[in-house]
């Protein structure tokens, strides 16, 4: 062989072999399968539960029902300020469970009944917002995501405009399901319907769903608990509807249509699929959810019986599963449960922390431990 077609060989074997590489390079850049890892952890020296939190800008804040107190603490697990609030009174605050850390450290909170609050960068009170009416809630979705900003108006969850009722059975077909708010003349506006491809627009009974919503950019993201949709909406666009997301969970029970209005089933006869948490980010949205249990296992291991909740856990998986941008989805992704609630995610190319379920583990502690997680492309 003459060293000119040594050389062509050499330059075809080369091509063939950057090509090759390119192809999986660009099939890992564009895999769909992912698995969590846990990065670290990091102390909290508290002793309590949590019962709401956010994380921004290396900052976490949490909030304690029995004290009624907010604590906040940076990436190493330091404490940086805490503030418990009285019921009544100046700067009183009614149980903060919703919670929204904003870029310049201030934090929005909302009572689980939809009483808004913006507390300074140390937790101290600054002031109570107060709409032009009163809310006709009575637990506002808990721990539920449904408090957020756009346009330095703030969006929330907030039923009562001319006395509408959210125990209503066709609440949500009925009636705008947001209000956004101007915090300086404390007026707000309506916003926000529930689409066509949602069952809650039909005529039919179905179970009462919490609501719960995300902003990014301009988008809002709003989905109810026991449907895997998510709705998508433009603000900057009049709120317009623009598209349902359906992340197609392989288990996702149901207990169907009902005969009757204000019929409950789910935590009575089975346990209903639920979005716990979900978070929207430019690379796709990350829902965490649980699959349900059965009306045969619920009967068998009397699952109803409120000391029996703990057991809930043995017969249904949590998993995260990753929408992507172009509405293909992820692998399921178990999570095991010693990893609780997930305090935010921003980005999947960003760890993220996650509050460690020391009960389930079965150690008691006297500090709090924060996973950090990272989800991983295979």
């Amino acid at each position: 062989m003459n060293y000119k077609s040594f050389l062509k060989l050499f330059l075809i074997f080369s091509i063939l072999s950057c090509s090759s590489k390119e192809k999986k390079e660009t099939q890992a850049i564009n895999s769909n399968e992912w698995e969590l890892e846990i990065l670290d952890s990091i102390k909290v020296d508290y002793l309590g539960t949590v019962d709401g939190g956010d994380f921004n800008n290396g900052t976490g804040v949490i909030f304690n029902f029995k004290e009624n107190k907010l604590i906040k603490f940076d990436e190493k697990g330091k404490i940086l300020s805490e503030q418990s609030y009285p019921f009544e009174g100046p700067g009183k605050i009614y149980y903060p469970t919703q919670i929204k850390i904003l870029d310049n450290g201030e934090v929005l909170a909302s009572s689980f009944i939809g009483w808004l609050y913006k507390m300074n960068s140390d937790l101290s009170f600054e002031k109570e917002i107060k709409l032009e009416f009163p809310t006709e809630a009575k637990d506002g979705g808990g721990l539920l995501k449904n408090l957020d900003i756009w346009n330095e108006k703030i969006i929330t969850y907030y039923p009562g405009r001319d006395g509408a009722n959210p125990y209503d059975p066709h609440f949500i077909r009925d009636h705008f399901l947001l209000e956004k708010i101007d915090p300086l003349t404390e007026t707000s506006e309506p916003i926000i319907r529930i689409p066509n491809t949602s069952r809650y627009s039909s005529d039919k009974f179905y179970e009462r769903p919490f609501i719960q919503f995300v902003v990014l950019q301009n988008n809002l993201y709003l989905t109810l608990e026991n449907e895997p949709l998510i709705h998508v909406y433009d603000l900057s666009k009049n709120n317009e509807y623009l598209h349902t997301f359906n992340f197609e969970p392989t288990k996702f029970l149901d207990n169907g249509e009902h005969s009757k209005a204000y019929e409950y089933i789910n935590f009575r006869k089975m346990r209903d699929g639920n979005i716990q948490q979900f978070f929207p980010t430019k690379e796709g949205i990350v829902v965490f959810y649980t699959e349900g249990i059965s009306e045969d296992i619920y009967a068998q291991y009397e699952l109803k019986k409120p000391e029996n909740f703990p057991q809930h856990k043995d017969h249904q998986r949590q998993i995260i599963k990753v929408i992507n941008p172009d509405s293909t989805l992820s692998n399921e992704i178990d999570v095991p449960y010693s990893i609780g609630r997930i305090l935010n995610i921003k980005s999947l190319s960003e760890p993220f922390y996650a509050l460690r379920n020391d009960e389930y583990i079965g150690e008691e502690q006297d500090y709090l431990t924060f996973y950090k997680l990272q989800l991983v492309q295979k």
